[in-house]
């Protein structure tokens, strides 16, 4: 077991508590409703949960990556789609926000994504082909084109928008050529008029996850709203999204922890032939994996977070925890739904059937396993 400060375990009873108090009794509902409860999302606002990786002096928590990263768990071990919500919004938008926007825009945004607005990270498109372009225009951007996927795009008032914001001239072996320079924008939806928002449709699992479709019509961005340096903004994309891999590998062990839990309580209440079902061999074979890979995946997860606080390289160690711990949710998840035999397919009846589909998609957000495994294959062979 990770040895945890008592302020990290602290944080993680905290983190428990709240969420079975408000956001265990909402999950089913959400799920099946396929949207998120305003009044659950208001709940993670006020209990601080949206803070915590808003620094201390813009009204956050200033938590520490594996403070975050066990709150993270707890949230998914009650609800998944919670947990995302929460984790894109803090690891991916407020990540970028607080290590590269300008003291201007933190001062301006930061304390308001810790109390009350939900945010956004607009990166991907909908046709890669055709990028959402931000040409200048005076003292604005003026973007116009599509991104797709978003998590909290349908609701988000925060959004960090990736476009391309012109062209600069490179060279290569002796030939110069112009490619798109692509900046970070940050947009308020409340002032982006042209901006329309529509969700991406049903989904397998993490059904209340908000997650959409964000089509920009000349919107105008002010030029002031640039985050960072202009045409840094996927290099910064990419670095955050380190961050982000570590806050999805502690959402899927938050589901492999709860799935294990369900098999586990299953095993010991259901009865046949005269004895509860984890008296059976081949039962305790499948806990006994499920506990041993998880463990695993936590133990990975809170060292990728470790290794960030500590400012020590992790891009590698987030690659795998995201990698492992998303492949071990869906592993546990399919083994407790095994154990529920029948009775775990009926949604009304045991939720590990909810577990078994949002396990699945963690292997393909933040970026699929084969992308994961793509990264931890380029550092391994680095010459």
């Amino acid at each position: 077991m990770f040895d945890l400060t008592e302020k990290q375990t602290e944080i993680r009873a905290w983190a428990r508590e709240f969420a079975e108090l408000e956001i265990a009794p909402r999950a089913a509902d959400m799920d099946r409703a396929g949207t998120y409860d305003p009044a659950a999302l208001d709940a993670l606002f006020g209990a601080g949960m949206m803070g915590l990786l808003v620094p201390s002096d813009h009204g956050g928590t200033g938590a520490s990556t594996l403070e975050y990263v066990t709150a993270v768990e707890e949230l998914a071990r009650c609800d998944a789609s919670t947990a995302l919500v929460m984790s894109i919004h803090s690891s991916l938008c407020v990540a970028l926000l607080a290590e590269h926007a300008s003291d201007r825009i933190r001062e301006h945004v930061l304390p308001e994504l810790a109390t009350k607005k939900l945010g956004a990270f607009a990166l991907t498109e909908l046709d890669p082909t055709k990028p959402l372009v931000a040409p200048e225009d005076g003292d604005h951007f003026v973007a116009s084109g599509t991104k797709m996927y978003i998590t909290n795009g349908p609701i988000a008032d925060v959004i960090v928008l990736f476009g391309v914001t012109g062209q600069i001239e490179v060279e290569k072996d002796g030939k110069k050529s112009l490619r798109d320079e692509t900046s970070a924008l940050l947009v308020e939806a409340e002032h982006a008029d042209g901006l329309t928002r529509e969700s991406a449709g049903t989904k397998i699992g993490l059904r209340a996850a908000p997650v959409g479709k964000l089509t920009f019509d000349g919107v105008r961005i002010p030029a002031a709203h640039v985050v960072g340096k202009r045409g840094k903004g996927m290099r910064m994309a990419f670095g955050v999204l380190d961050g982000g891999r570590i806050g999805a590998a502690a959402m899927a062990v938050g589901i492999g922890q709860a799935a294990l839990e369900a098999a586990t309580g299953y095993a010991l209440s259901r009865v046949t032939g005269g004895r509860p079902i984890a008296k059976f061999q081949a039962v305790q074979l499948m806990i006994a994996d499920m506990a041993t890979r998880l463990e695993a995946a936590r133990a990975l997860t809170y060292q990728a977070a470790s290794a960030m606080d500590r400012g020590e390289p992790y891009a590698e160690l987030a690659a795998q925890a995201k990698l492992f711990a998303s492949e071990t949710a869906s592993f546990v998840a399919s083994k407790a739904l095994q154990v529920h035999g029948g009775a775990g397919v009926v949604a009304e009846l045991h939720p590990v059937e909810r577990y078994f589909r949002d396990a699945r998609v963690t292997e393909i957000i933040e970026g699929t396993s084969e992308i994961q495994k793509l990264v931890v294959a380029g550092w391994e062979l680095r010459g």
